[in-house]
């Protein structure tokens, strides 16, 4: 019997990296059954172009996918354009909905800095931003944010650029998920600045395939800061008919 594959799509300037606290323990509770791929986010490619490059790329007739942040919006707008493509998503850290105008405007700002004095790379302010310092000790602080810092540095300046213009201007996916049979289940933490908690629950409230798993906390980066509790999620999420 051959491995089925769970597609995993990171986060924006995110690489293989991202799942490197959560992916040994899963291959070795799991392996038998599941193959783990990492997916690279194509460059330049807006949401559609995104989900057609999927549509190829997976060779299973249903995939099951996991994405985080960026790759969380991917996998709901890939599932709201070709559900029979979908056997299930789990999304960590994002409600596929329009970004909130101040995070838009941020992005705006910052493609315009870019284009004129060139990317600087991520600042460990940014990278700080994303983590709850308050529930991490200094040493994990220190830790994540450098692999953060590897990670952004590894992709550089053009990947930078394709995903902030390419992937900023997200189209509120609520009506499409209303309907969509996709079992979906989404992982956040309570006060993830980045997350609209009000937005997924609305969808849970009126689809009842869309299952939301709120923890506590304010992490974005929650598969660096909560790996245990995550894995533990996927594993039920998988073991699910």
């Amino acid at each position: 019997m051959s491995k089925k594959k769970v597609y995993l799509i990171p986060g924006t300037m995110c690489n293989e990296q991202l799942w490197s606290y959560i992916v040994p323990s899963l291959v070795a509770s799991m392996g038998k059954n599941y193959e783990f791929v990492h997916v690279k986010i194509p460059k330049d490619k807006c949401f559609i172009d995104i989900s057609k490059y999927l549509a190829d790329l997976f060779k299973d007739e249903r995939a099951i996918i996991i994405g985080f942040s960026l790759g969380g919006y991917i996998a709901a707008h890939f599932s709201a354009t070709f559900p029979e493509r979908v056997d299930k998503i789990f999304s960590i850290a994002n409600s596929p909905c329009a970004l909130y105008p101040l995070e838009e405007k941020q992005r705006q700002a910052i493609v315009k800095f870019v284009n004129r004095y060139g990317y600087q790379g991520m600042s460990k302010v940014r990278a700080k931003q994303l983590l709850d310092s308050e529930n991490i000790t200094a040493h994990q602080l220190a830790h994540f944010i450098d692999t953060m810092l590897i990670m952004d540095a590894s992709l550089g300046e053009s990947e930078f650029t394709s995903q902030m213009n390419f992937t900023s201007q997200r189209t509120d996916l609520f009506e499409l998920l209303i309907e969509t049979k996709v079992k979906s289940v989404f992982y956040y933490s309570e006060r993830d600045l980045l997350v609209n908690a009000e937005w997924l629950n609305k969808l849970q409230s009126i689809n009842t395939q869309c299952t939301m798993i709120c923890t506590s906390g304010a992490s974005h980066m929650l598969p660096f800061e909560k790996p245990e509790e995550l894995i533990g999620h996927i594993q039920a999420w998988l073991n699910q008919a």
